[in-house]
């Protein structure tokens, strides 16, 4: 007579704490995400619909006529253009200036340079907007002596912002994780400091700069202040300044459609930007400042 053996219970056990934080965390992404649906369902309703109480959030008449009015009443493309110069050339100059000084922080040996390094580290604790005045001020005695580096130009537009402390700091970080034997082994093989950076450093450390670039650009893409006060003219506004300077009107007030329609416009290159490249973004950030 064989043994009675007691039943075997099998499957995974319910871990109602993982449950809770989930939902949790779905719940925090919805509200988050609410505006964007918010505008994105905006943009296709006629006036009517917008204005009907109580609100929906569905379009009761979808319609295109939103995206048509903000295009063509005002120089979107132009806003568009000016801001894709801009941000395109503050992510390329920090890009450039944070790996240059990354690099020389984490691998070049010189004197001082743990104390420059921790100066450039103090800057992140100084607020933007007590340069503001300070570069203002700069950027008008500029355009005193020569008009093609004052206001109105991309000039002012991008110059306070061509470096990045926390770029700075993020890629020293990574790159003091890359072996210091590799850095010795290539100089023996006779690569400068120059080809070791570019060839062999860039390239294993594609994640962190690919992080950084996402931050650099959602940064620039989103500035307001600064553009609202360094121009006055309208062929350099940004698009987000030409879409509160030319969709609102002080005798009928705001065409909300419209609004919602630029706004959209404005948000489809970091909403672009972010799905493509999230995979490299949380990689980068996961991986920085983990030595071994």
């Amino acid at each position: 007579m064989s043994a009675s053996t007691a039943p075997v219970k099998t499957g995974r056990k319910i871990k109602w704490g993982e449950i809770g934080l989930h939902v949790y965390l779905i719940g925090i992404g919805l509200l988050v995400a609410a505006p964007i649906f918010l505008a994105i369902f905006t943009s296709f309703k006629v006036a009517e619909d917008i204005t009907n109480y109580p609100p929906t959030l569905f379009p009761e008449i979808w319609t295109v006529e939103n995206y048509i009015t903000a295009w063509s009443a005002t120089p979107l493309w132009r806003f568009f253009a000016n801001s894709l110069i801009q941000t395109g050339t503050i992510v390329i100059f920090q890009l450039l200036f944070s790996i240059l000084a990354a690099y020389a922080f984490s691998i070049l040996e010189f004197p001082g340079r743990d104390l420059l390094f921790y100066l450039i580290l103090a800057s992140l604790m100084v607020p933007f907007q007590l340069t503001f005045i300070p570069n203002f001020l700069t950027i008008a005695k500029w355009g005193e002596i020569n008009e093609a580096i004052g206001p109105n130009t991309y000039f002012a537009l991008t110059v306070p912002f061509l470096a990045s402390a926390f770029g700075i700091f993020l890629l020293r970080q990574f790159f003091l994780t890359i072996p210091k034997d590799l850095h010795d082994s290539a100089k023996i093989d006779g690569a400068s400091n120059w080809r070791f950076l570019w060839q062999i450093l860039v390239p294993l450390s594609k994640g962190s700069i690919s992080a950084f670039g996402i931050f650099s650009f959602l940064g620039a893409w989103s500035q307001y202040l600064w553009p609202l006060v360094i121009t006055n003219e309208e062929s350099m506004r940004t698009i987000q300044i030409g879409i509160r300077f030319f969709l609102f009107d002080q005798e009928r007030g705001a065409d909300w459609g419209a609004v919602m329609a630029a706004a959209v416009i404005a948000l489809m290159p970091t909403l672009l930007i972010f799905l493509i490249a999230q995979r490299q973004l949380v990689k980068g950030i996961a991986m920085t400042g983990l030595k071994g």
